[in-house]
Formats: structure tokens, sequence, C-alpha cells
């Protein structure tokens, strides 16, 4: 006897004898549940998001040997009536559309109609459920795709679906599997998404008997980043509130070593994060050292005749019609954002109130001393120099090149740089640099950009950047800033102060780095043992 008889079934007739052969249902049923429900954590996902459908207010999620053994999610939904079980547990079967019309304008997180099939598919499923008018429950089992029986049964308002021994028939697939701590985690994960995605909602998880997470209903999405991320990282948070993108995000000062805290959401569906990972570092981009990431909560809205979400079969990736990109959208609310609140992680900047800015001197020939209002300030000369060139650059209009006269010989080092000197020529002349050949390891620099001083130093300092993908205005800025050690006169630091306090983002350099340190008048006097 055996307890897999249509799925195991070694019957190949039927199917053409050729090379190209039509698959078996078994087989064709197997890959398309592999590709929606890869691991426990996606199980997790997609039962999580019907719950949510279902206009649940709480969401239980218990696991057992990281999801293997066992899954539950139980909500206090809608529920379904027996009808409605029964065909929720079959394929292509969804209440989210009505025709392919409905494609174009989903708005709810499920419309497939695949998740429930498909974990029944390598699974024993039970979906037990009661709907507000029903006088009792209804149990559906599923057991490797196959009905194992239905019946009235005792339940709350909602519905709880049970899953047993996921990939039971699929051995291959459990064998990629990590360890049940691995996959415990993952679940954690997409339960934490989930959970920051709707606030207002309740979440709790629980691996082995044991609570690993207990997230009440938040008033808000700062207050639901603190229940998973903790006070430290919400309280710094800045708001971002664009035509199109909302949520928070973290001010200049603050940097992490990992992306663990970027989370986006479309029309509130999650969404792979590292999609746009790349739109959040540009908005960052000359703000953080090298190796320290953002925070970043994003709720991006938008109409849902403009958004096709059936891109992906685990729904992990959306897409704008017409070939159109979010991502102008997210740099330019997020650098709004850390443009109106993110200097001193919203405190004021030089430029604004507080008695302007005071030159007092230099010190070491290095800092610029100043004073504002009741506070002393030390500004790093190179740094604030960099950011006003960077700024100028970035920003400011476009102007014409220096000619040299007479032009300056750079010779180029040895190696990739002398190669690919003349693959970014069109780049460099964007820059502002028109060169020639000079022999075999030189090249003439005939004009070069406004503000560079040094202009061997500022060509070979772009054409490093652009070999090395980086950006070249930070390395225009970085060579025609006032050196670290050199001595300025009182007006040239009175200008620099005047030109530094009136910048975008006067905190950091172009590369990251803080450029002013603040003493209160209160800290000082303290240090002198006086009130």
């Amino acid at each position: 006897m055996r307890l897999f008889p249509r799925l195991l079934s070694e019957e190949p007739a039927g199917y053409g004898g050729g090379r190209v052969r039509v698959l078996p249902p078994d087989v064709a049923h197997r890959i398309a549940a592999g590709e929606v429900i890869e691991r426990p954590a996606s199980a997790v996902k997609e039962l999580v998001e019907n719950s949510l459908d279902a206009g649940a207010s709480r969401v239980e999620v218990e696991i057992s040997s990281g999801g293997v053994s066992l899954i539950r999610v139980r909500d206090d939904g809608s529920g379904m009536t027996p009808e409605d079980a029964g065909r929720a547990v079959g394929r292509h079967a969804t209440s989210k559309i009505r025709s392919v019309d409905d494609l174009s304008r989903v708005n709810t997180l499920g419309f497939r109609g695949e998740a429930l099939h498909a974990i029944g598919a390598v699974s024993s499923l039970t979906l037990t459920t009661r709907p507000a008018d029903g006088e009792c429950g209804w149990r559906v089992r599923v057991l490797a795709g196959e009905p194992a029986g239905s019946g009235p049964t005792a339940h709350p308002l909602g519905t709880t679906v049970e899953v047993r021994d996921l990939f039971l028939n699929l051995p291959v697939r459990r064998g990629f599997l990590g360890t049940a701590r691995a996959e415990g985690n993952a679940v954690a994960r997409a339960v934490e998404a989930l959970a920051l995605s709707r606030p207002e909602v309740g979440f709790s998880l629980r691996a082995e008997g044991r609570p690993v997470l207990s997230l009440p209903p938040a008033a808000n999405l700062r207050e639901r980043v603190a229940q998973v991320h903790g006070l430290a990282v919400a309280g710094c948070l800045l708001p971002v509130s664009g035509p199109a993108v909302r949520g928070l995000v973290s001010p200049v000062s603050e940097g992490f070593p990992t992306r663990r805290y970027l989370h986006v959401t479309v029309n509130g569906r999650v969404v792979d994060p590292e999609s746009f990972a790349p739109a959040v570092a540009k908005a960052y981009a000359d703000l953080l050292p090298k190796g320290r990431h953002p925070a970043a909560f994003l709720r991006v809205e938008l109409d849902p005749e403009e958004v096709d979400v059936n891109v992906h079969p685990a729904k992990r990736a959306v897409r704008l019609r017409g070939g159109r990109s979010a991502y102008p959208l997210v740099v330019g609310a997020v650098r709004a954002a850390l443009e109106l609140g993110g200097r001193r992680g919203g405190g004021s900047s030089p430029g604004q109130a507080g008695g302007g800015l005071s030159l007092i001197g230099q010190f070491a020939g290095r800092c610029i001393v100043a004073q504002q209002g009741d506070e002393l300030l030390l500004v790093d000369q190179h740094g604030a120099h960099e950011r006003v060139l960077y700024e100028r650059l970035l920003y400011g209009p476009a102007e014409p090149p220096v000619s040299l006269e007479p032009p300056a010989v750079v010779r180029l080092p040895g190696g990739p740089l002398r190669d690919e000197v003349w693959a970014f020529e069109s780049e460099l002349a964007a820059a502002g640099f028109r060169l020639e050949p000079f022999g075999e390891d030189a090249v003439r620099v005939l004009a070069a950009p406004s503000g560079v001083g040094e202009v061997a130093a500022g060509f070979l300092g772009a054409l490093e950047a652009l070999a090395g993908g980086e950006d070249y205005l930070k390395a225009l800025a970085c060579r025609g800033a006032d050196r670290f050690g050199e001595e300025l006169d009182r007006a040239r630091m009175a200008r620099l102060l005047e030109d530094w306090a009136s910048t975008r983002f006067p905190e950091v350099c172009p590369h990251g780095r803080p450029i002013v340190r603040r003493i209160a008048l209160g800290e000082l006097l303290r240090g002198f043992g006086r009130a």
C-alpha cells in the first residue's frame, strides 16, 4: 500500500514518448510549490499575509524544528464558510481577484491562489476556520496534495492553519534547508518584517513552546520599530513625508554596521529590501563613511494600477508599469528628510538661529575655532572646505573648465590606470578635464574644473574614483580643499565659515566623517568646577 499513490506514481504512460514530454501533474505541482514555498519562512509569510488580508487584529505563529515539523498560524480574522474552506486549499483558489483586469489593481497581499495549495502539496495541512455568522467551525485536511477529510469542529472566530512535516514528499528540498536554528531565525525575521508593515496588528511567535516575539498592537511605525529593534534605534529616527514615500530614516550622525535596519513596503506589501538598498545608499552616499549603513523604514504608496506585483511567485518584488523606477522617489524623499531634520539629529545647523557664527581663530593649523550662541565650535577646516566644494560641484551651476597655460603634464602610474584613462575620457570631459596624449605614460591636461587647486592630484583622484566605481566629485573636492595643517588668514577663515554654514549637510564631509565638534558653555564651566 502506497502512502501517496498519485504523487509518487511510477506510471509514466500518457505523457508522450518523444524527447519533449508534458510533465505529469505531480511533478508540475511540486515544481510550482517549490517556487512559492522555498523554506518554512516562506510558508509562514504566505499564511500570515492571508491572515492580514482577512482583517486580523491578532496573529499568533508557532513553530517547531525551525518550522519543518510544525507551523501553526492562528488569527482572529473574518474566517471562512465550509464551502470556501474546501475551495481555499485547491489550486488557483482565491477571494482576491475575479478577472484578469483585477491583476492591474491588486491591493491585497495574496492574489495568486497558490499559497495554501502549494503548502498542502508538500506537507500535512489542516485548515480550521469559522466566520462571524457560523454556528461552529469547519476543518479541512490535506495530505501531500490529496484531500484527507473534512468536517465540523469547535473553533473561535477566525482561522488556524497547521502545517506538519513540511516537504515530507520532497526530501531533496529538506536537504537544502539550514539547521533548525537558522530556519527559526528566518521565520522570526519574516514575522518581524510583516509586523513592521502593520503596526496596528498584534503579533506573537513561539518556537519549541517558548516565546520568541511578543508585539502588541502599536500606535504608529516608530512604536513598532521600538518593539522590534529597541528604543535606541527608534528614538533617533527622522520622519520622511514625501508625496509617495513615507516612513522613518536615521540621521546623518547615526550609522550601523549592517543593513539589518532596512525595511520597505510598496502599497502595504513587504518587498525584498535589497531592491531598494541602492536608492537608500544613494541618498546617504556623501553622508556616511564606508562600512556604515543607514536605518530606513519606508512606505511607498502608489496607484495600484501603476504597480505590477505579479513579478515573482513568492511576491518578493514589484515593478512599476512602463519600465519606470521608484528609485528617484526614494532618493528624493529620504534626501529631503535628511536636509530638513538630519543636521545634528534634529538640532540647528550652523547657519540657523543661535547668534550666528563668530570667528575666534585657528588651532594648530587644523581647526577653525568659532562661537555660536553658547557653544564653542571646533571645525575641521579640510572637511568643511570639502563639503563646500562637493556641494558646489553637485548642486551648483556648471562652470566652464579653466584653460591651463601652460598645460599640466600628469604622469600616469603603471597598471590599470594607465590603460583605462582613455576609457574614461568622456566622463573626465564631463567633469571638466580636457586632455591629450603625451607619450606612453603621461597625458597633458589642457583644461581643468574650476576650483581644483592641484591639477595633477585632482585629475588622478578623479581617475582613480572612476576606475573604482566611486564618486569622482568627492575626489575633486578632496584634492581642491584646504589642506589639514595649512595656515589660513582671518579673511579666508571667515569666508570658509560662511560658505560651510550655508551647505545642506554641514555636519559631515563627503566621506561621512564629522566636521564639527561642539562644546556647550555648561560643559566648559563644569570642567572648571563652576556651576
